[in-house]
């Protein structure tokens, strides 16, 4: 789908464009062009009135299909911008979901999205149908007043009928969780998306689960498990973290989270290769994550992977940034017995 990415110009603004490249490219949107705004965001539109001229413009004179917010946009301001581009208007939000749902393979994965996508969505669909509604069936106590309402209450009802499915999922969950940690110690591995924490599963149980080299791969917990000094460790992968994560996502995905605060251990993995100001960004994005869904409180080690991307000064500098730590690469398979060692100590 040709494509045009829209960011303004804020701090953090050369990762943050990478960031959304790689989304969009994960979608399989291919983007022509990127439009950058300096000013400060404005209320109707995000952008000024001016760029989006400009944006209009190279929309019909490239065949553009879909226009990508790298910022989050309000309902408002997407309804008013798809009714001057003439095409689809999505914002990070929306991308995620859609890379999300490319690798949704589970139905409570598929739910989670639905649910997320619903109530993300609800006011705009609202907005929509009622000018929609309203131009077609003039008249205040008309039919159209009648449409909105049943639009909207069935679009409530399969909202609470989800979250009931999903209420069942995460009480399924948290028995599957206590009858592991009857069996053994439950750890799991977090971190930001596309750090590597399923090639570590593979390489520490023996599992042989998908690791692609993209965003999100991983939307329903997987776990597998390994023996050490006689003891029996479980071990969960689990969704990937990324900045400015919304509320509706952590909301939608807590069954899935939830996972992460039954465990004993937390292991964090961090890009050690990435320049240190990124890693620490990274670092701090995962961290507030966990404090976010509740799971600040369980012990971890800091896992710094990809030790054999970074050099040994670079790399003395990031285990000065977090304690405790084991640097690890999961690639080659070094750091490994230590690792085994670590989590034996501290589970």
């Amino acid at each position: 789908m040709r494509s045009v990415i829209v960011m303004l110009k804020q701090k953090e603004f050369s990762q943050r464009r990478d960031e959304v490249l790689r989304l969009a490219e994960n979608a399989n949107y291919e983007v022509l062009n990127i439009f950058i705004q300096n000013s400060k965001p404005r209320p109707k539109f995000l952008i000024g009135e001016g760029k989006v001229r400009e944006i209009s413009d190279y929309i019909f004179e490239n065949n553009i299909e879909l226009v990508i917010f790298e910022n989050y946009l309000s309902s408002r301001q997407i309804m008013l911008l798809e009714k001057e581009f003439k095409v689809p208007v999505i914002d990070k939000f929306d991308l995620i979901l859609n890379v999300f749902e490319m690798h949704a393979r589970s139905k409570e994965a598929k739910l989670q999205i639905e649910l997320a996508r619903l109530k993300r969505k609800l006011p705009y669909i609202k907005m929509v149908i009622s000018e929609k509604v309203r131009r077609e069936h003039p008249g205040f106590g008309s039919s159209g007043e009648y449409i909105i309402h049943s639009t909207i209450s069935s679009i409530h009802k399969r909202i609470k009928k989800i979250e009931r499915e999903l209420q069942r999922f995460e009480l399924r969950q948290k028995e599957q969780s206590k009858r592991r940690r009857e069996k053994g110690k439950v750890v799991s591995l977090v971190g930001y998306t596309n750090v590597g924490k399923t090639t570590i599963l593979n390489s520490l149980t023996k599992a042989n689960k998908k690791a692609r080299d993209e965003f999100f791969t991983t939307l329903k917990t997987k776990t597998s498990f390994f023996v050490f000094k006689k003891n029996k460790f479980f071990l969960n992968d689990t969704i990937g973290f990324i900045r400015n994560l919304p509320h509706e996502l952590i909301y939608a995905f807590r069954a899935t989270l939830g996972e992460i605060k039954n465990s004993d251990l937390l292991l964090l993995v961090l890009d050690s290769s990435e320049p240190e100001k990124e890693f620490l960004r990274k670092k701090e994005v995962c961290e507030q994550t966990l404090i976010r869904i509740g799971a600040d409180g369980i012990p971890r080690i800091y896992v710094l992977n990809k030790i054999d991307l970074c050099d040994k000064k670079e790399l003395e500098k990031k285990t000065k940034l977090v304690k405790p730590y084991v640097a690890i690469s999961a690639k080659h398979g070094i750091g490994y017995e230590e690792l085994k060692n670590e989590i034996y100590e501290r589970a």
